[in-house]
């Protein structure tokens, strides 16, 4: 509503126009006075561009006077002098003597200078001024008007000035010189003057005007106004207005892109009342911080509503609308055909709201967060060899593009990790199946590799049990070297064996060295030239030429004593050092490491093999086995690849961090070396055609040149800390993808290799079960090294075997023979230098085995050693025992003398050899009886009687 009063006056005066012309002439003394008042503030910018050329001309002439005078006294001698500008001088001087000069000379300068300089400026400049002032007007309601005033000013601004330059210098310039600037420059400043003055004129002015007058006049009025307004608002017409055009037609115009949906949100319960709290939290949850005009509707139905029906089989059901459709509309329902849906309309934004997934876990709900990895492995060039590895991985989500591995990937090793059960022994696996390689395995701690006798690639592989001499037996001599290798490389890499396992404290690591030497000598062998001077051909099938530990035991106290020790350190270290060697005799450990002979890794290196170290439990000897057997592999990969350059192979190294292990504080220096050693071995056998695989589960264990020097790392499953940083650093990954890793489902791994620009996640595909319950029957195991045994016979790994050729029963025979330490130390010293043939040894060892178990022969000897021999009945001891005399002929007496003699003292060796007299004579007659005045045989007696007691 508008409302209008007022009160308008108004008087006009016409309107008058005038044209003449005036002449007006003035005489007149005029005198001013006038005070000037100026303050201004200017802010100027400029800039300016400037180019200048000049050129000139230099000529100069000198005159002048100069004396010199010198005098040089010495000696000069100049061989060779060489000069080169634009040419060469080659010159030879040689002279001595005092050289006296004195020079007098005079020389006149004159100079003249010519110069030509011109040069061109060019300047532009803008600036800006800016001026302020302040006005102030006071105005009533009444305006009257009675002139119009024009006015033009034409001046003129002169500006002079002087410049003056004055330059002071010396120069001296030859040639001619051009030069050319081309320069800018901007200038900014701000300016502020107050100026206050005045000035007094006195003068006389005649004036003549003549012109042409013209004027108007206007009319002036004058009025009062007074305006009053109301304005009435529907404030909820107005905010439902500003609701449709800020909420709803972007949500419609969003949709019509996007796509709207009809959408229906059910709850349920059993309860009434818990289905309307719960229908009244929704629809307040939904209605957004700011409240909404149209919040959800709760509607609650019966049990018995046909509505439920619609709603079990996923339906919205339709209404006949019978209320006014403008005020449904006003609450947002959608009406067609005068039907309305029990539902509303929503775009993608809304309904992702309502049908979302949680962002933090909730009961019954694993939530798994999922982190980008790389997408694009290296594309292998045409033609080259691959190791299909999987399925890519985006998103979590396993898609249809393989990942491959470049097969020359592997002679740049390869390094594998995580945690048990997370797949890292199927990878190992998958990538062993796959190279279609010889490889060796050597495993620590389980039996999971057995799993591939199954497969048809591996068919015919070889896996042994060290440790457990009752499934397939092993037999490594340490001491044992290939032709062509040296005895001191051997030496040293066996030394850097036991320090990587055994902590070794001051001197022991150079008296076991001293030793290993010793027991070299022993079997003939040159330390200098690597040859032997007592056997012909060492090296041949059957031939014993090399020590074994045993031998290294008998020598550590001989050599403890050649260093010169005090008692207490004499005792000290041949109780270490015999206590860890002893504990290496023992057992399947001393029956594999106590061997003359070794299996020939030459022949290893082309098979598919398994060594299973799980025999062994302690970790400080299994370290050494393994140490021994990377010993024997290196050398036996160098003697291959002279022969043929060609040849590749796989080594798989489980655990590795046991000998590989990183050193920390504390750790003496020896083990220090002795890991470096194997590192470098380790890394320098890629050149004889060997690829390295090694997997562990704790990467931070393991020496940092295990990481550095693996090309291609495959990350299973890891939890700690600093496993995640010591291995993400050498992968490039981020923080978020390294906290990732703790995450990975079993069986995908993060992988990343040569060339690849990122790392990416990979699902593993899967060529074995590991995990199944399917148990390989050991006698597999068995048969299969048997017959390796068999077949490589006249290497004499096992005693007896080396004569001829045998057949499997045979083998069981040596092999069972072989566990008794006591008849096979017997045997190698009294019979088996005079046997030459398989037979004459099985009836040997045979009978010796029966003569040693038979309890009631070895009291009638004690009988026999200690009482008087005629109350023993001979005729029947003879006759009784005859059969084991006539089958080892007369070495009876030998036998019966080294059952004993292996507990003698040293100083009693003699006293030995008359009582190993005397029970041959016994035998032979039958009428030896003990009352003798020899003074040895008194002194036995004695000492056996108390023995036997003790």
């Amino acid at each position: 509503t508008s409302e209008t009063k007022g009160t308008n006056e108004s008087n006009t005066v016409g309107t008058s126009e005038t044209k003449g012309t005036n002449e007006t002439k003035t005489l007149g003394s005029n005198e001013t006075s006038s005070r000037n008042e100026n303050r201004s503030t200017s802010i100027t910018k400029g800039t300016n561009n400037s180019i200048s050329e000049s050129s000139g001309t230099n000529n100069s002439t000198s005159s002048g006077t100069s004396t010199n005078t010198s005098t040089t006294k010495g000696t000069s001698e100049t061989t060779r002098n060489s000069s080169n500008d634009k040419g060469t001088s080659d010159s030879g001087t040689k002279g001595s003597g005092t050289n006296n000069s004195t020079s007098y000379g005079t020389s006149y300068n004159s100079t003249t200078n010519k110069g030509t300089t011109s040069s061109e400026s060019y300047n532009k400049s803008s600036g800006t001024s800016t001026s302020t002032g302040t006005n102030k007007s006071a105005s009533t309601g009444i305006s009257t008007s009675t002139s119009i005033n024009k006015s033009s000013t034409i001046g003129s601004n002169t500006t002079s000035g002087r410049n003056e330059s004055s330059t002071i210098g010396n120069s001296t310039t030859s040639g001619r010189n051009e030069s050319s600037t081309i320069g800018s420059s901007t200038t900014s400043g701000t300016s502020q003057s107050n100026t206050i003055g005045s000035s007094i004129s006195k003068g006389t002015n005649e004036s003549k005007t003549s012109g042409t007058s013209q004027s108007r006049t206007e009319a002036i009025s004058k009025g009062v106004s007074k305006n009053l307004s109301q304005d009435f608002y529907n404030k909820r017409a107005t905010d439902y207005i500003k609701y449709i055009d800020e909420i709803l037609l972007p949500i419609i115009d969003y949709g019509k892109s996007k796509g709207l949906y009809l959408t229906t949100t059910f709850i349920f319960s059993d309860k009434k009342a818990q289905l309307e709290k719960l229908g009244n939290t929704i629809k307040s949850l939904y209605s957004g911080k700011k409240g909404n005009k149209n919040p959800l509707d709760v509607k609650i139905l019966d049990e018995n509503d046909k509505k439920i029906e619609y709603f079990k089989n996923f339906q919205i059901p339709e209404c006949v609308s019978y209320d006014n459709e403008n005020a449904l509309t006003l609450e947002s329902h959608f009406i067609e055909n005068n039907e309305v849906s029990l539902g509303n309309w929503y775009s993608p934004n809304e309904l992702g709201l309502i049908a979302g997934l949680p962002e933090k876990e909730v009961v019954g709900l694993a939530l798994n967060e999922e982190v980008e990895f790389g997408l694009n492995a290296k594309t292998p060039d045409k033609g080259e060899e691959l190791i299909s590895l999987g399925n890519l991985v985006q998103s979590g989500n396993e898609i249809d593009t393989k990942v491959y591995l470049e097969k020359s990937a592997l002679n740049k090793h390869i390094f594998i990790t995580g945690v048990t059960g997370t797949g890292k022994t199927t990878t190992c696996q998958k990538l062993l199946l796959e190279s279609n390689l010889p490889f060796l395995v050597i495993e620590p701690a389980k039996t999971e590799y057995r799993i591939l006798m199954n497969n048809s690639k591996t068919e015919d592989i070889l896996i042994f049990t060290l440790g457990n001499d009752k499934v397939a037996p092993f037999r490594l001599n340490p001491f044992e070297f290939f032709e062509g290798e040296s005895i001191t490389s051997r030496v040293d890499m066996l030394k850097a064996a036991m320090e990587a396992s055994f902590d070794m404290e001051a001197a022991i690591p150079q008296i076991i060295e001293s030793a290993m030497y010793s027991c070299y000598e022993d079997y003939g062998w040159n330390i200098d030239t690597d040859e032997n001077e007592k056997f012909e051909n060492p090296y041949d099938e059957g031939v014993y030429s090399f020590p074994t530990l045993e031998d290294l035991l008998n020598k550590i106290e001989t050599e403890v004593t050649k260093h010169n020790f005090d008692d207490r350190l004499k005792k000290d270290y041949i109780g270490s050092i015999t206590a860890r060697l002893q504990g290496l005799l023992v057992g399947s450990k001393g029956q594999m490491l106590n061997s003359r002979r070794s299996i020939d890794f030459r022949e290893l290196i082309e098979k598919k093999v398994v060594l299973e170290i799980e025999g062994i439990k302690n970790g400080t000897e299994k370290s050494l086995v393994m140490g021994f057997i990377l010993t024997n592999l290196c050398e036996a990969l160098r003697t291959k690849y002279n022969k043929d350059k060609h040849f590749k192979h796989i080594t798989l190294i489980e655990e590795a961090h046991r000998l590989l292990s990183k050193y920390t504080p504390g750790d003496s220096l020896n083990k220090k070396n002795s890991v470096e050693t194997f590192a470098d071995m380790l890394a320098e056998v890629r050149k004889y055609g060997e690829s390295l695989i090694i997997a562990d589960q704790i990467p931070n264990k393991m020496t940092p040149e295990v990481l550095k020097n693996t090309n291609t790392k495959i990350v299973h499953k890891i939890f700690a800390e600093d496993d995640k940083e010591a291995i993400g650093n050498t992968i490039s990954l981020s923080k978020e993808q390294k906290d990732f890793l703790s995450s990975l489902p079993t069986g995908r791994a993060i992988v990343f290799s040569q060339s690849w620009t990122k790392a990416v996640q990979v699902q593993i595909e899967q060529m074995t079960n590991t995990t199944s319950d399917e148990i390989i029957d050991e006698d597999r195991l068995k048969n299969r090294v048997e017959d390796f045994y068999v077949t490589n016979y006249k290497k004499g790994i096992f005693i007896g075997t080396r004569y001829e050729k045998i057949t499997k029963e045979d083998f069981k025979f040596c092999r069972e023979f072989s566990t008794n330490k006591e008849a096979v130390k017997i045997f190698k010293e009294i019979f088996e230098e005079n046997i030459h043939s398989f037979r004459e040894f099985k009836d040997t060892a045979r009978e010796l085995t029966k003569l040693l178990k038979e309890k009631k022969f070895w009291e009638d000897i004690k009988l026999i050693l200690i009482l008087k021999g005629k109350e023993i009945d001979m005729t029947y001891l003879r006759n009784r025992y005859f059969k084991y005399y006539s089958i080892l002929d007369d070495n009876l007496h030998k036998i019966i003398f080294y059952k004993f003699y292996k507990n003698s003292k040293v100083e009693d060796k003699e006293i030995w050899n008359n009582i190993r007299i005397g029970i041959k004579e016994i035998f032979n007659s039958g009428n030896f009886i003990l009352e003798t005045e020899d003074k040895y045989i008194k002194q036995y007696r004695n000492y056996l009687k108390n023995f036997i007691q003790e």
